[in-house]
């Protein structure tokens, strides 16, 4: 490599704006762009390594080009605090570090790549196209001793094979940048896509940037399948038809177009008992929170002690009443009958917060 070529090679990360950096996560493999006040922070994805500095001529990602589109951040900051909130509260014997404050403080943007495709579809195809009709019969019921009679309409569907031939553009068609991309969206909702703007450096100000891990060329196959979906209801409304089945096509691509766009997400997380984070994802676009619950065994067995103590003292209180039963008055039998039923009830509520734990950390699905 000549020495101009390895100064572009070494300058790529300018065109995001002054000062960025290139770093990554050991943990999920995810790479960051991202300001220098946001450098060597948890990875904001995982959340289980911190990010380490990566050198952006040796460390080139797979595509390194800033974005031509964005989705800005518009979920409401009440709504953001309202629903952190409620999940920090959600959760009885909830870990120390898991409060609405260190939530809301260690709220994170981030933006992830989504690719949009343009190209120009042509080929032929052929499917079953079903056309609604209505069926008017009558039913007879014998009601209030008379038989009546009632006119019943039914839907139905004729199927009928149709083929032809297919030539038109095709815009802005989503597919995957991350790899995580369909996990991300199961558990918090998709993004309104339509709500795009221009690309302009102010727009990432405070955020991290993730940049994409799978090329357009990967993305494609996925690419292919939002397609033919498009292609199927086209060619249904042309037909006029209410249902499409068993649609086949051979499509020719042509003058491919990729653009790339960024999602946007906040992220947080607490700490559980045995120090791992567990990450909260919020919407930015509508503030939908996911986020798995962890009760804390440590508490529960603080508790569980402290059950322990106050029904060893019943317990000691029981014998002593016994004894002055022996000794001074009868009466004392009474009092020692009544301190031992509490000793039982208070005894046997100390598994009660275990058995809590270890329910939520077994089977609660999260929030």
């Amino acid at each position: 490599m000549n020495s101009e070529a390895k100064r572009v090679e070494e300058k790529w990360l300018s065109a995001w704006g002054e000062n960025w950096v290139l770093e990554g996560c050991a943990n999920c493999n995810g790479i960051f762009v991202l300001p220098p006040e946001k450098v060597s922070q948890r990875c904001p994805i995982c959340g289980q390594a911190a990010l380490a500095e990566m050198n952006p001529a040796d460390n080139r990602p797979i595509y390194t080009q800033p974005p031509e589109l964005v989705v800005r951040f518009r979920a409401q900051e009440n709504a953001l605090r309202s629903n952190v909130a409620k999940f920090a509260r959600s959760l009885w014997l909830a870990p120390t570090d898991l409060n609405e404050n260190t939530l809301l403080g260690r709220l994170q943007p981030v933006y992830l790549p989504m690719w949009l495709v343009d190209v120009q579809v042509q080929g032929e195809w052929q499917a079953e196209m079903g056309f609604d009709y209505e069926i008017v019969s009558h039913r007879e019921q014998y009601r209030q001793n008379n038989w009546q009679t009632e006119r019943v309409k039914e839907t139905r569907v004729r199927w009928e094979q149709r083929v032809g031939r297919l030539n038109r553009q095709y815009d802005n068609r989503a597919a995957p940048a991350l790899e995580e991309q369909a996990e991300v969206e199961g558990k918090i909702g998709r993004f309104q896509l339509q709500e795009q703007k221009p690309f302009h450096p102010g727009d990432l100000t405070g955020a991290i940037v993730h940049l994409p891990n799978r090329p357009p060329e990967d993305a494609w196959n996925d690419a292919r399948v939002v397609l033919q979906s498009s292609v199927a209801q086209d060619c249904c409304e042309a037909c006029e038809a209410d249902h499409t089945r068993g649609f086949k096509w051979s499509p020719h691509f042509a003058n491919q177009q990729w653009t790339q766009m960024l999602l946007p997400l906040y992220t947080s997380y607490y700490l559980d008992d045995d120090n791992r984070a567990q990450m909260v994802l919020l919407h930015g676009q509508t503030g939908q929170l996911h986020g798995v619950r962890r009760a804390s065994m440590k508490r529960a067995r603080r508790i569980a002690a402290i059950i322990a103590v106050v029904t060893a003292v019943f317990l000691v209180l029981t014998l002593a009443l016994i004894l002055l039963g022996y000794t001074v008055t009868e009466e004392a039998f009474a009092w020692a009958g009544l301190v031992g039923v509490l000793t039982v009830g208070v005894g046997g509520t100390a598994v009660l917060p275990l058995l809590y734990a270890w329910y939520v950390n077994t089977f609660q699905s999260p929030k």
